[in-house]
């Protein structure tokens, strides 16, 4: 039985999404993190249910022969893996990657497979009032320089870009009372860029009343 657990575990590990760190986390940390995701996630079995149909399982202690046999990279301690509980039931099928995505880069983790591309949207900012394009150039001048108004579509969206930095922000009015700011950028950025990306996102949110998310729907606290 044992070794029929093994080998099932180890086929789960390498498929993934799973999250690999150097520690196990103590658990109301873990919870408290993923929260940033889900308000609602809570235990469920031998790890967390986030939304209606996202597992996360785990911690599984990491052996030199578990990580050899799910094809692991070595050095690690500890791993755990994201899941749809029910295949059939429908819903956003990415989130268990967006989950380990964000988990890994907030507890000093990695994912595995690790995602080759950096994405294209870097934060959201959503239930904020709409201010004027130009008090956030202004607000936006330190993390985004250069600011300035590219397009102003029919369907109520504004497109700011820069010479200066890679970040593009679109600033899309549904009615008076729903207004969304995104940011996003083409791939090829530095390092840096995500981070000031939710550094702009926090800013616009204190300013309008609204929530920042980045790009793996974490809130941005600062």
């Amino acid at each position: 039985m044992g070794m029929i657990s093994d080998f099932l575990t180890a086929r789960r590990l390498r498929k993934g999404p799973t999250l690999l760190l150097p520690y196990a986390p103590d658990p109301a940390t873990l919870l408290e993190t993923v929260r940033l995701h889900d308000p609602q996630a809570g235990p469920y079995g031998r790890g967390f249910k986030i939304g209606e149909n996202v597992e996360l399982r785990g911690p599984i202690e990491l052996s030199p022969e578990l990580a050899a046999r799910a094809g692991l990279p070595a050095g690690w301690a500890a791993a755990f893996f994201a899941r749809n509980i029910d295949s059939e039931a429908g819903g956003d099928f990415a989130r268990p990657s967006l989950l380990v995505r964000g988990l890994a880069e907030r507890l000093g983790g990695r994912e595995h497979p690790e995602c080759q591309e950096p994405p294209e949207d870097l934060a959201e900012v959503t239930g904020g009032r709409l201010i004027a394009v130009d008090e956030v150039i202004g607000l936006l001048a330190d993390d985004v320089p250069g600011l300035a108004v590219t397009t102003v579509t029919d369907a109520g969206t504004t497109l700011l870009t820069s010479a200066e930095s890679p970040i593009e922000v679109f600033v899309t009015e549904w009615d008076a009372d729903d207004v969304t700011y995104e940011l996003s950028a083409d791939g090829g950025y530095g390092t840096d860029v995500p981070a000031a990306a939710r550094r702009a996102a926090l800013a616009i949110a204190e300013r309008t009343g609204g929530v920042a998310r980045d790009h793996n729907g974490f809130l941005v606290t600062g």
